[in-house]
């Protein structure tokens, strides 16, 4: 650890305790101040800098994904749900089933007695678990095969209520009707697609009129991993930043490991798929485009997963469990701070017909917005594979 990072937090902490102490001259108390405005303000200019320049080159790292690099990927090194609770361990799949919880709780809140749910991007079905006993029907849709397959044996031949099935398709081209499906889900997928505002529009097209939209991705306000006390005005930034987008400077776009070059033709340059974080006004305004209104907003998962303070939470077993509970209640209940879980939390009715019977160029920022150029290939290489139903 560099000697900086032990005196960063120091140098703000004196100086704002010269800021208060009662002891001190008005004159002491207003240079202390001044003093610490400054320091936030250099750290901060820094801090901005590094995150324009990193967001800049993820966005051009993302330009190079193709659908061959995509198809591959997900259907050759993306392992199931539970094989990765499996490399996690108790701790991080406790912290990762509470998204399953909030979205079979808000399922069950909007799915009309006898009504009809659309699980994009199910992966192990951990959704439909926590419907089993609803009255209704439950579609599990998934891109990559194994992840189906497994999704499919699960569910094939449970006694209970909720009557399933299962069909393997893509995101961007969903292979059901117009107004099918009085909810659709879509969990942690929104931030993989490499043209997510196409999907939106196909969400607004299988969702009946008042059908509601759920959903939940990386939150590209997520708290800083610095502490507020050396950088304040990061806090700010991002807090402010879920209403305005124009004030996030560190916006990650891919994943960031390299796509498995075994998977790829020899001498192709490094490929990146996207592993977006979004910001809450922006994707807002995406749905609304496509005739959905959200009127629900929320984040989750405090403190970050990759953050110290998890790290040690981790080693605590059932008692760290029970300490990050209570942080993620607590931190909720704050305002500004609750709007910088590491996930977002939205939910949208459909109200109205898209502005466009396909998203409009710059509905959406990313690179492969507008005509579909490498993003993906033509209708007749997705069709669906129905396993189950």
């Amino acid at each position: 650890m560099k000697i900086a990072d032990f005196l960063r937090p120091g140098i703000p902490a004196s100086l704002l305790l010269g800021a208060v102490r009662p002891s001190a001259s008005r004159r002491q108390r207003a240079l202390a101040a001044l003093a610490l405005v400054g320091f936030w303000t250099a750290v901060y200019a820094r801090y901005r800098r590094g995150g324009i320049e990193e967001t800049a080159r993820e966005y051009e790292m993302l330009g190079g994904a193709n659908w061959e690099a995509f198809t591959r990927h997900y259907n050759e090194r993306v392992p199931t749900i539970e094989e990765e609770f499996a490399l996690w361990g108790e701790f991080h799949q406790h912290r990762h089933e509470m998204r399953y919880d909030l979205v079979a709780a808000a399922v069950r809140r909007h799915v009309p007695p006898g009504g009809s749910i659309l699980d994009v991007g199910c992966g192990s079905a951990l959704v439909a678990d926590r419907l089993l006993d609803l009255d209704g029907s439950y579609v599990g849709m998934d891109f990559g095969g194994h992840h189906i397959v497994y999704a499919a044996k699960k569910l094939r031949d449970l006694d209970v209520p909720l009557r399933r099935a299962v069909v393997r398709g893509d995101g961007e081209r969903l292979p059901f009707p117009d107004a099918a499906f009085d909810v659709v889900v879509m969990s942690e997928v929104i931030e993989h697609l490499l043209r997510p505002e196409v999907a939106v529009w196909e969400v607004a097209r299988v969702l009946r009129p008042g059908g509601v939209y759920v959903m939940t991705t990386n939150n590209a306000s997520e708290v800083p991993l610095r502490s507020p006390l050396s950088h304040l005005f990061a806090w700010l930034e991002k807090a402010l930043g879920a209403y305005r987008p124009g004030l996030i400077s560190r916006r990650p776009w891919v994943w960031p490991e390299r796509v498995d070059p075994d998977l790829l033709p020899d001498d192709l340059p490094d490929v990146y798929l996207p592993h977006t974080h979004h910001i809450y006004a922006e994707t807002r305004d995406l749905f609304a485009a496509a005739g959905l209104e959200t009127f629900h907003f929320s984040t989750f998962e405090f403190p970050p997963p990759q953050s110290n303070a998890v790290r040690q939470l981790d080693k605590r077993g059932e008692l760290g469990r029970h300490v990050v509970e209570l942080t993620e209640a607590v931190a909720r209940a704050i305002p500004l701070v609750n709007r910088l879980g590491c996930h977002v939390h939205m939910l949208a009715r459909k109200v109205r017909s898209p502005v466009a019977i396909t998203p409009p160029v710059g509905v959406w920022p990313g690179p492969f917005s507008g005509p579909a150029r490498n993003a993906g290939p033509a209708a007749s290489q997705r069709d669906p594979e129905a396993l189950i139903g």
